[in-house]
């Protein structure tokens, strides 16, 4: 996902002009031979059905029982593009990763990309049964020169379409925009029938680019698209500068913005939110071991460089790991007021420095690396993707662990599935959805555990 670093000397071969930000507007994109889709009866193969079960007891806490349903496969040979000092190289490649999952109503979304200095990515769509929590391959979107990072959904009524709105980088070099700062940021909207279980013709993709090198979250609110981008160095860069850029439902203009320093992660307060506005917050890293987290927005403000907001700062050993890592957000009840959530906190997964919390900083529970967290609020426990150390179970505010287990206590690790089509358990991300079902995305390695092979999705249903 941090693409951004390995692209800072290619990017400054990009032409610019002096486009001013508040006339930076969508620009048609060529889709012959860059946009690819694929039927479910085309990649039906990449998704494997499982059924392995286990529990985890949690002393005198609640027992969680778990069931492996499917493992959705990286695409196959993707089609990617390089950018060389000689010029454009083409070619496929079976390594992608799954860099998010989204989910409303039965279809669940995961978005794809190349790892490295090679452009490629995909959008694929999955139908859950939810009679029996296995799922069905309906189809997939792919991009020649574009990595996806995050992705967010709306159901649209009214076309029959899901809207998805995904954030990456694309090669600068084949997308020739002439946007000052822009080094391959980009925000796309893509099309699902849900009738049809496909994905619309690629004639119907919008794209908006941005300043920075990379796009690296995206959140939704009474109809406009919150975007957050980053540069990969920790500082602030003149000729591509991080920030958060607000758009609408045509990607037609960025219509507000404000500066940061290296955009890592925006992420709304679901326990606030309304159909109006919704609190949100975003992780910005400012130097090789600071970071910090611009909170109290919502957005009802308007979004500027005179934006009222709070700082939280952070430091330490470990955050120099965002470097190349991914890095994540998620809000989670802090109090409750019987079975009502009454206040919130924020918890930061910091790769090799861990988790920290609003309230109580650094949290020195075991889990000692992370990637991505997420609350599951029927069980009211953590979710923390630990990379190569699994995926680690805490107890949340709330969690009836007895008198043994405080609130953010390790309770449990994930046992990998035995019959797994993948090398390792390198969990990378992890979202909850629908109450009971829970999606893994994993890195992949070959045995030896030290070369790249294709990650995946792991489709997890709780009992």
């Amino acid at each position: 996902m941090k693409k951004i670093v390995l692209m800072l000397i290619a990017g400054s071969m990009l032409l610019s002009c002096n486009r001013d930000l508040s006339y930076m507007d969508s620009e048609e994109v060529g889709v012959d031979n860059r946009i690819q889709l694929k039927t479910g009866s085309q990649v039906r193969g990449e998704l494997i059905p499982l059924s392995d079960n286990f529990t985890i007891n949690s002393k005198a806490g609640s027992t969680l029982n778990f069931t492996y349903k499917n493992f959705a496969e990286a695409p196959h040979f993707l089609d990617y593009t390089e950018e060389l000092n000689g010029g454009l190289a083409t070619g496929t490649s079976s390594l992608a990763q799954a860099t998010s999952v989204t989910a409303d109503g039965e279809l669940v979304f995961v978005t794809w990309h190349l790892e490295g200095a090679k452009y490629g990515g995909a959008i694929s769509a999955y139908k859950l049964n939810g009679s029996n929590g296995s799922y069905q391959y309906t189809g997939r979107i792919d991009f020649v020169d574009t990595d996806w990072h995050e992705a967010v959904v709306n159901r649209n009524s009214l076309t029959g379409n899901y809207e998805i709105f995904a954030v990456g980088q694309r090669s600068p070099s084949t997308s020739g925009y002439l946007l000052n700062g822009h080094r391959g940021a980009v925000v796309g909207k893509v099309l699902y029938d849900y009738i049809n279980d496909e994905f619309l013709p690629a004639s119907s993709y919008k794209e908006l680019p941005v300043p920075g090198y990379g796009a690296n979250g995206i959140i939704s609110s009474a109809g406009k698209y919150y975007v957050v981008t980053g540069n990969g160095t920790g500082i602030n860069t003149r000729d591509a500068q991080s920030g958060i850029y607000v758009t609408d439902y045509n990607l037609s203009n960025v219509s507000e913005a404000m500066t940061i320093t290296d955009g890592i992660f925006i992420k709304e307060n679901p326990f606030t939110a309304t159909n109006s506005s919704v609190d949100f917050a975003v992780l910005d890293r400012t130097g090789s071991d600071k970071v910090q987290v611009r909170t109290d927005m919502n957005t009802s403000q308007t979004v500027s460089n005179s934006m009222s907001f709070t700082i939280d700062y952070y430091n330490g050993a470990g955050i120099n790991s965002l470097e190349l890592e991914r890095g994540g957000m998620a809000y989670v009840p802090y109090t409750y007021a019987g079975n009502t959530v009454a206040s919130t906190e924020y918890l930061l997964a910091l790769g090799q420095a861990g988790i920290y919390s609003k309230n109580h900083k650094k949290i020195n529970n075991g889990v000692n690396y992370c990637l991505a967290l997420t609350h599951d609020p029927t069980s009211r426990v953590i979710y923390a993707a630990a990379g190569e150390q699994g995926l680690k179970v805490i107890a949340g505010n709330g969690y009836d662990g007895g008198i043994l287990i405080n609130a953010y206590d390790l309770i449990g690790l994930f046992v990998p599935p035995t019959n797994a089509s993948i090398s390792g358990f390198n969990v990378k991300d992890v979202s909850v959805y629908s109450s009971n079902h829970l999606a893994l995305a994993v890195g992949g390695t070959d045995a030896s555990g030290s070369s790249a092979r294709g990650g995946g999705v792991y489709f997890v249903r709780k009992s």
